[in-house]
């Protein structure tokens, strides 16, 4: 069958509305000249690359035409022994934590970073890959099972790179596992902020001021946890809990936050700065259904939530699993002054734990200047108020 039809309502999609789908256009005219082969399994990463595009762009637009009912997301999971798909699933509902491979007769392990790989196929309404194909592709799989030469694609879409495209979280929100399962995650950064004192913020300005100042603390987290490609877990209270694929991602937004608060501090009643306690780990976790919710289980989540505890506002506190990573330590480079060590009991986890305290050069200049205007303030009443 032709391409066309599937063509043209992904131009239409990307270059109608209000905004334009980047790059939506570059993907209009791969599919025009793409073959069954191209499309079998769409690869968005490897799409992206050849096109000359950024990766997580094209994926969140592959997202958004799912949304649409053109494309299809596969949730294909690769046997660990041979690497073949052994099963594929169009919702993460479908998913299960262990697998079998009919090739190998052998169970095997789902792990969202490891052998789960997202994958896109046109819509049955738009463009059917043919039977010949499939059977064809049924064949070379078998031979080279038989041969022991099945490989794993180099470039792919992760289970966990799909789910830390915020568009995936907002558009898919009731795209979860079933109450009974769960899929192990071997490596992820989790991240908790808090804000100090937001009891006394409270009793202080009375609840819907502070309801107000919390608010605007809650869009700037946001904002800067998606722009360091994480995604927002969940709020408990006035606390956020987010995650990130990689522990420097993370402890860039960290960074970010604290710099972000401290021209919001700059910007506002200077009586009434919100101070944010953040907190890091990088560990294995399994993904759960919680209240129809994709959540995190396990350890990690828990030394993420007490090393948080530990800070105090302004503070950016991490694990040393976090600052042993070799892009962490990279990053680091030129942002902060330097870390203070210091062992920790965290409370309900035993022993006693290193954890780091970034001293931000940027942060602490602007928190002293906070404190001195509010000094001056006090002296000045009129100069304190807005």
């Amino acid at each position: 069958m032709s391409t066309k039809s599937l063509a043209r309502e992904v131009e239409r999609i990307v270059t109608g509305g209000d905004q334009e789908l980047y790059p939506g256009e570059k993907l209009v005219s791969w599919i025009e000249r793409a073959k069954e082969a191209d499309l079998f399994r769409i690869n968005a990463f490897k799409v992206a690359d050849e096109i000359a595009v950024e990766r997580a762009p094209l994926l969140a637009t592959c997202i958004q035409l799912v949304h649409e009912g053109v494309l299809d997301l596969n949730w294909d999971f690769h046997c660990t022994e041979c690497n073949a798909v052994a099963g594929t699933h169009l919702h993460l509902q479908e998913a299960t934590a262990v697998d079998h491979c009919p090739l190998c007769n052998v169970d095997f392990r789902n792990q969202l970073d490891r052998n789960v790989e997202v994958t896109f196929t046109p819509s049955a309404r738009f463009y059917v890959v043919g039977r010949r194909f499939l059977e064809e592709q049924t064949r070379i799989t078998v031979a080279l099972h038989k041969e022991k030469k099945i490989r794993f694609p180099e470039i792919y879409v992760s289970g966990l790179d799909c789910l830390h495209v915020p568009l995936f979280r907002q558009i898919f929100e009731s795209e979860t596992l079933s109450l009974r399962e769960s899929l192990r995650i071997g490596q992820v950064c989790i991240m908790f902020t808090d804000i100090k004192g937001s009891t006394a913020l409270y009793d202080r300005l009375g609840d819907s001021a502070a309801y107000g100042m919390v608010r605007n603390h809650f869009d700037i987290l946001f904002r800067t946890v998606e722009a360091h490609d994480g995604v927002i877990v969940k709020t408990i209270g006035d606390s956020v809990m987010a995650s990130f694929k990689r522990p420097a991602e993370g402890v860039a937004a960290a960074v970010a936050i604290q710099e972000a608060f401290g021209e919001f501090n700059r910007r506002e009643n200077l009586r009434n700065e919100i101070l944010v306690k953040v907190g890091l780990h990088a560990g294995s976790t399994i993904m759960v259904n919680l209240n129809n919710r994709l959540d995190y289980f396990g350890q990690a989540v828990n030394m993420a939530a007490r090393i948080q505890n530990t800070a105090e506002g302004g503070e950016v506190i991490i694990s040393d699993a976090v600052r042993t990573d070799r892009d962490v330590v990279e990053g680091l480079r030129g942002k902060v002054a330097n870390l203070t060590k210091r062992l920790v009991e965290l409370k309900g986890i035993s022993g006693s734990h290193a954890v780091y305290r970034l001293n931000l050069a940027a942060t602490t200049e602007s928190r002293a200047g906070v404190a001195a205007d509010r000094s001056q303030a006090e002296a000045d009443p009129a100069r304190g108020a807005r």
